[in-house]
């Protein structure tokens, strides 16, 4: 799956990112220099792909 970082500016200014295709925490690191240009986070919302990785990560912590 090929990595995509969206930004939607609002007509009032508002801006969102989206990523996708980007496993686990990979999404914070790719979106870092993006997020401190554009100013404070208002809020956080995590896909499925970044928690998806995130067990599978765990569960192979485990397994060593």
């Amino acid at each position: 799956m090929s990595q995509t970082i969206e930004v939607t500016v609002s007509p009032q200014g508002e801006t969102r990112i989206e990523t996708r295709g980007f496993a686990g925490a990979a999404c914070r690191e790719a979106t870092r220099a993006l997020e401190a240009a554009l100013g404070i986070r208002k809020s956080e919302q995590l896909t499925g792909e970044f928690y998806a990785t995130s067990q599978l990560s765990e569960q192979q912590r485990q397994n060593q």
